[in-house]
């Protein structure tokens, strides 16, 4: 017997949302002319909103390979956007951190994304976008308690 999928189920949503919404956000990196790619940009957002952190647990947290990170902070840490140093708790282990440069870039990621904010919530009422967000940061802030991750502000409501 063949079990019909819901193609509007959350698990789809909300990798729709996500794959689309970067999508968006790409195309308006690239339209803005940035020093860095879409990929760094997020990286660097990332490294804002939490906070000097390992690279292997920054991979974690973002949700890539260690490897395919190494690559971005290689970049990064050659436009002087981050600087890695050994962690004081472990010398084979490295940590990542934002350089005073990277503040220009990062507000130009900020009013991208604010420009992506209004773009995706086109139709919506203030008041819905705004349930809707703090739903999202629940649903965020439950996700990242189930990893156990350690972001300051992961879920910061």
């Amino acid at each position: 017997m063949r079990t019909t999928i819901n193609p509007d189920s959350f698990g789809f949503l909300i990798s729709d949302l996500g794959r689309l919404t970067r999508g968006v956000f790409e195309r308006e990196i690239d339209a803005a002319e940035l020093a860095v790619t879409a990929a760094e940009a997020r990286v660097l957002a990332h490294m804002a909103r939490c906070g000097a952190t390992r690279q292997h647990m920054l991979a974690e947290s973002l949700g890539m390979t260690p490897m395919s990170l190494t690559g971005f902070l290689d970049r990064l840490e050659a436009a002087e956007l981050i600087a890695r140093t050994a962690d004081p708790n472990d010398r084979r282990a490295k940590i990542a951190s934002l350089t005073p440069q990277a503040n220009d870039v990062l507000s130009q990621i900020a009013q991208i994304g604010e420009r992506v904010e209004a773009i995706i919530s086109d139709g919506l009422t203030q008041e819905q976008w705004q349930t809707f967000h703090q739903t999202a940061l629940t649903l965020r802030q439950n996700l990242a308690a189930l990893r156990g991750v350690s972001c300051k502000t992961e879920g910061a409501k």
